[in-house]
């Protein structure tokens, strides 16, 4: 039998069981249904990168809800808020001080001097700390200027300042690392760097999706990252079939170099369309309490869990522990080689971030220590050899 009344419930529980009749047709007002849309979501750290200076201070979250363009198999948070996605002096996102993450930089560097002559200008938009615009005065092959307002330096090759549609400058290339992940409606962010630059190459860095997706890496999505690049989505951005991609960084990251001139007009276009599906994350994810719970069962009465990496990766798998009641109790701190993080918390979870040397203090044989990056699992592991904790479970997310 069907039901063909309408009905404009409240948004309650009696409307939920309501739902789950598959064969009654409702309707319902704007504000019902744009909770029944925030069911799909869930509610997250804004800024797993801006550590808290103690479990006092204020948090600041944001929800998360997935939704995919089918014809540029790209993916975003339609929920972000910019307003939200603050970097102040207390984001710290600086990935150098492990050598595993400065050989990566050196490896684009690389790539890059393969494709530009020497001496070419290079323009950084978005160079965080400027560990790389450092590199590349080290390494002497290019010319360099750094544009972010985050920056705490004193190098005069870095103006702490964001570009705006009114700034007009000169570059052989445009570098884009890990900047275009955390802007909506990228392609419009592009445009306005068209503008600025008129001509020259563009060389963009961001995470790729296809890699969190085949590897179910839930622990990757984060609020700041408002947009999830598939290799195909970042190629569509521009025209040009003479523009080069690939991926590295253990396929989690990936690359484009294009005439920043080729700029497509179809990404804008497919992106305003109506080709949206909304994505559920458990749906998405649905190894994440089997995870966690893989991870509890190498925990015995007496052992503590410690996570290292203080980061994206190990503040987003903490925040879905706590959203699910488990593993907190267990947890010793987080570890991190970032001085600026030490002492602090992490967002959410309000786990400790402590040394490496706090943790070399403390561990025993019978702990576990959760790597919350693959990448660094070889570096990692060479420093517990040095030291000894050779008894010690380890597991890398």
């Amino acid at each position: 039998m069907t039901d063909d009344r309408n009905f404009d419930f409240k948004c309650t529980a009696e409307f939920q069981q309501y739902l789950k009749n598959n064969n009654t047709k409702i309707t319902v007002s704007p504000n019902c249904l744009n909770e029944i849309i925030r069911m799909n979501s869930f509610r997250i750290p804004t800024i797993p990168n801006s550590p808290l200076n103690s479990t006092d201070d204020p948090q600041d979250f944001g929800f998360m809800r997935l939704r995919l363009n089918s014809h540029l198999n790209f993916v975003e948070n339609a929920e972000f808020e910019s307003s939200r996605a603050t970097y102040d002096k207390n984001y710290q996102n600086n990935q150098s001080y492990s050598n595993f993450f400065i050989l990566h930089m050196q490896n684009v560097i690389e790539l890059l001097k393969k494709e530009f002559p020497r001496g070419s200008r290079i323009v950084e938009v978005g160079c965080g700390k400027g560990s790389f615009v450092e590199l590349i005065e080290a390494d002497g092959y290019f010319e360099i200027t750094g544009y972010d307002a985050t920056y705490e330096g004193t190098s005069i090759s870095i103006q702490k300042r964001y570009l705006n549609p009114s700034d007009r400058l000169d570059a052989d290339i445009i570098v884009l690392r890990h900047v275009l992940e955390h802007i909506p409606s990228p392609h419009s962010f592009v445009a306005m760097l068209k503008g600025i630059f008129g001509k020259g190459k563009i060389y963009i860095e961001v995470p790729n999706y296809d890699w969190i997706a085949d590897n179910q890496a839930f622990f990757d999505v984060t609020y700041e990252h408002v947009n999830y690049f598939s290799q195909q989505s970042l190629r569509m951005l521009f025209k040009d079939s003479e523009s080069k991609s690939g991926i590295f960084f253990g396929d989690q990251y990936q690359y484009l170099i294009a005439d920043i001139g080729s700029l497509s007009t179809n990404f804008s276009d497919l992106y305003n369309g109506k080709e949206w599906k909304e994505l559920d994350f458990e749906l998405l994810f649905p190894n994440i309490a089997e995870r966690i719970s893989s991870i509890e069962k190498l925990l015995n009465r007496n052992s503590k869990l410690y996570i290292w990496g203080a980061a994206t990766k190990g503040c987003m798998f903490l925040t879905h522990c706590a959203n699910r009641g488990k593993l907190l109790d267990k947890i010793g701190f987080a570890v991190d080689l970032n001085p600026h993080k030490i002492g602090k918390f992490l967002p959410g979870s309000l786990v400790a971030i402590k040394s490496m040397e706090d943790f070399f203090r403390v561990a025993k044989d019978d702990d576990v220590l959760l790597i919350s990056n693959s990448n660094y699992h070889e570096e990692i592991l060479k420093e517990l050899q040095r030291h000894r904790l050779d008894g010690i479970i380890v597991v890398t997310l």
